[in-house]
């Protein structure tokens, strides 16, 4: 179904993103590419389709789709082969998706039976209502994790040979993601799709691939058998990165006692927001203190983001306050004053789209640095340079543009720049989400480093169980709008006391990696 041979894809300056590399995907084989960022995943999965990004350019080698050369193919036959042979789905679940077009048509647009039970059928076969009310909503009137599942019906409308999904599971809960791939492995089965699952996370390689093939620096590092691969790995980098996987059941043994935290920074105070007239957060309460980190966790739509975007003062709430060390904020971020703008900054999962990206690293963050005016004009480049160095990065790193640093290096660049404001508060919104198993961990250790030395108060909006066992002192779960369970992490992972939070604890151990 799908043939590499020697492909070799080189930057402006020459250096190798895939050195060479060859591949073959049978009919009905489902394969895993697994790698840190900069391994060149998602390189490979564009060039499957024909296509190169920009500042990259294709040296030698041949791409072939079901007979096809789809690097020397014409436009309007690389189309077609993407539609009706084979599908790509990018990481970024928005970008697959027409903003003003309403979810019935969005699958209706790509379907071969457009009727409405059929479209109805697509969206419960990935998790999602079938429904008409549902199907007449807009993306932005979905959750993340409800816009990825959307994009998924969307692909698979058109019952392609072959599938290739860069990253699907990103922004799903746990049983939301056991869910979805379970779906997707058994499509792939009824159907006899080949597909190429592009993933950072290893877990699901493990539930959805029979082989799986390790990319480091462009190249092949190990393949095999997905259960050899993970049971038994032969390459050092292989075995790394299966440590770095964080295991909840295990984390929350590991725990050091929880420190003493500070005084309540912030608080939020019976808050009911809307969100089209259908009530997402309903009488929520939760208290942040100095030194502490909260976490958020619950199902996709259940209205964590929501509550950051109130938090932040993106979204006014119907009622309740939210209150920065006593003082209440206003509803909305115009109506604060920037003393308050400042201590509250949001680190958002899409770095990509937070960065301009015709502005580089340090004008980004220097920025911020000459208008919070804590130090003179001539400090602002020295003052950017320690941000950065703060947050594990080398100073040097100020010159180039986000396009040019890797998804873990403007993960931290985020970070300085939140910093730079002079935030007590930082509200960490699927921080880890986009990025590997070694890249997130090193993350979540700057969190945690910072919320110690700075006193940083952290509001954690996640729903990876692993990243609140390692980094959270506290868990609020929501379903529904509701606050139904809170307490120290490792009492509620141990013994959950409501339904919705054994469910999650229950999936997210369903999925571990299962390393022998």
């Amino acid at each position: 179904m799908i043939e590499v041979e020697g492909l070799r894809v080189e930057n402006a300056a020459g250096e190798p993103v895939l050195a060479g590399l060859s591949l073959a995907v049978a009919a009905g084989e489902r394969v895993g590419v697994v790698g840190e960022s900069g391994a060149g995943k998602t390189t490979l999965a564009l060039a499957l389709v024909g296509a190169v990004r920009p500042g990259l350019r294709v040296v030698r080698g041949v791409v072939r789709v079901a007979g096809d050369d789809v690097l020397g193919a014409s436009p309007a036959r690389r189309r077609e082969l993407r539609r009706r042979v084979l599908s790509y789905l990018p990481q970024d679940p928005p970008s697959a998706l027409t903003p003003t077009m309403r979810v019935g048509r969005q699958v209706r647009e790509f379907a071969a039976d457009r009727s409405p039970a059929a479209v109805s059928r697509r969206l419960v076969e990935v998790g999602l209502p079938g429904d008409a009310e549902f199907a007449r909503r807009y993306p932005h009137q979905l959750s993340g994790g409800q816009q990825q599942r959307l994009a998924l019906a969307r692909l698979t409308a058109g019952d392609p040979r072959g599938l290739i999904l860069d990253e699907p599971t990103t922004g799903l809960d746990a049983p939301m993601r056991r869910l979805v791939l379970d779906q997707l492995a058994d499509l792939a089965r009824r159907r006899g799709l080949a597909v190429v699952f592009i993933t950072h996370d290893l877990a699901a390689a493990a539930r959805m691939t029979d082989r799986l093939v390790v990319l480091r620096g462009g190249e092949v590092v190990e393949q095999g058998p997905t259960a050899d691969v993970l049971g038994r790995p032969s390459a050092p980098y292989t075995a790394e990165l299966l440590a770095a996987v964080p295991d909840p059941r295990v984390e929350v043994d590991r725990r050091l006692p929880a420190r003493v935290p500070g005084p309540v920074v912030l608080e939020v105070a019976n808050l009911v927001a809307a969100r089209g007239g259908r009530v997402v957060l309903d009488d929520v309460s939760l208290a942040v203190r100095r030194g502490e980190s909260l976490a958020l966790l619950g199902s996709s739509g259940c209205g964590k983001t929501t509550l950051a975007q109130c938090v932040t003062g993106v979204l006014r709430p119907r009622s309740g306050q939210v209150r920065l060390s006593g003082e209440v904020l206003a509803p909305v971020l115009r109506g604060r004053p920037v003393t308050q703008r400042r201590r509250v900054q949001l680190i958002p999962q899409d770095t990509t789209g937070s960065l301009n990206p015709r502005r580089t690293v340090g004008a980004a963050i220097g920025r911020v640095v000459r208008l919070a005016g804590a130090v003179p004009v001539d400090r602002v480049a020295d003052e950017t340079r320690r941000l950065l160095e703060l947050v594990g990065l080398p100073g040097e790193l100020a010159g180039r543009l986000p396009r040019q640093v890797s998804g873990g290096q403007r993960q931290r660049v985020a970070i300085a720049r939140a910093l730079a404001a002079g935030a007590d508060v930082l509200i960490c919104d699927e921080v880890t989400s986009n990025l590997d198993v070694r890249v997130a961990a090193s993350v979540l250790e700057l969190l945690d480093a910072l919320r110690r030395d700075l006193g940083l108060a952290v509001l954690t909006v996640t729903h990876d169980l692993g990243v609140i066992a390692r980094n959270a002192d506290r868990v609020v779960v929501l379903d529904r709008g509701k606050v139904v369970e809170e307490g120290p992490v490792a009492d509620v992972f141990r013994a959950p006391a409501h339904d919705v939070t054994r469910a999650l604890v229950d999936a997210a151990g369903a999925v571990v990696v299962p390393v022998e």
